[in-house]
């Protein structure tokens, strides 16, 4: 049984649930959820987050109803359509130029999931291209994208010699690209990068072939990017929803679960599937919530992940290793006798 796991996390307003029902649920329940978020909410004054599952919401279900909502929701389809076209056309030549370089890039998160899995790019609008190299051709990757006109941006940029590493680029246009290396943190790393790169996978971008995350890595992608900020966005719970229809064996869940602990991302992905089976009706198999409950949180999970951490010893746990940090950091360095 699943029923008794519920998700702290995330903490969403009545309207953000009716409207992330709205967006995902069959008609009939996507039919009453859209009707109490109108009844609160105007499509002209959403906010930011809300106006972001605007493509999936008119897909979905607003095309069927009709109506003046339906015709500003299309606009807003035709406008994120567009605008995701012409981001796309940015990638291919980006990719081809690394390739010649004989330099691999896996696409991931936006474009890999707006191009290569909904089933059109006007669903979602893509925020940026980002894509995965491994590390010992990061630096080149950077260097190969400046001069083909990108420009890094360093303060929205970080790198690490053994952890995840990110530079943010800009486009003469403004496009947003992200070009990442080392994703998940686990020991050893060479092991860990070396699986993801085993599990990519090839998919269908604008009738193109082009290298993906796995399905199983870029879930677990998708359960860190939903904690991101206080009021995180609610399409990865609709783009996460996509993905699993796609797990359709026991292998497939188990490669997802045993991939969790190993990548340590147990807690994110225990949230998410949750939150989806309890509130969207997700259909998980039956072993899948308590086996992720029975494993064990490594101390780099409860340090990172403490808004998802769902039992009260696991939240202690977490604010005593921070504390603890914290503690460290303003000691200093101790003088020796």
């Amino acid at each position: 049984m699943t029923a008794g796991f519920r998700s702290r996390y995330p903490r969403l307003s009545p309207a953000d649930g009716w409207l992330l029902s709205a967006s995902t649920q069959s008609n009939s329940a996507a039919k009453v959820a859209w009707d109490q978020w109108r009844a609160q909410r105007q499509v002209e004054t959403a906010d930011f987050r809300s106006q972001a599952m605007f493509g999936i919401l008119y897909a979905n279900l607003i095309a069927d109803l009709g109506g003046p909502d339906a015709k500003k929701l299309k606009g807003v389809y035709k406008r994120t359509w567009y605008a995701n076209q012409l981001l796309l056309a940015q990638l291919r030549p980006l990719l081809d130029r690394l390739a010649a370089e004989g330099i691999s890039a896996a696409v991931m998160n936006d474009a890999s999931l707006v191009g290569g899995h909904y089933p059109d790019i006007g669903y979602r609008a893509i925020r940026c291209i980002d894509f995965l190299v491994h590390g010992e051709n990061w630096e080149r990757s950077v260097k190969m994208a400046t001069e083909a006109g990108w420009k890094a941006q360093q303060g929205e940029s970080f790198s690490s010699p053994t952890s995840l590493s990110i530079t943010q680029l800009l486009g003469p246009e403004g496009q947003s690209l992200l070009i990442s290396t080392r994703l998940f943190t686990a020991e050893p790393r060479d092991y860990v990068e070396a699986r993801i790169w085993d599990d990519a996978q090839t998919i269908e971008i604008s009738g193109q072939p082009v290298l993906t995350l796995g399905t199983v890595e870029q879930l677990l992608s998708l359960s860190v990017e939903a904690l991101r900020g206080k009021r995180p966005p609610l399409f990865p719970y609709a783009d996460a929803m996509l993905l699993l229809d796609s797990l359709t064996s026991t292998a497939d869940w188990t490669r997802l679960v045993w991939r969790a602990q190993r990548f340590q991302r147990i807690l994110p992905l225990r949230s998410m599937l949750a939150f989806l089976h309890t509130t969207l009706g997700v259909r998980l198999p039956a072993w899948v919530l308590p086996e992720l409950n029975r494993m064990a949180i490594s101390h780099w999970e409860l340090l990172h992940y403490n808004q998802v951490c769902d039992s009260v010893l696991l939240r202690f746990k977490s604010a005593c290793l921070r504390c603890l940090r914290e503690l460290r950091s303003h000691s200093g360095p101790r003088l020796k006798p």
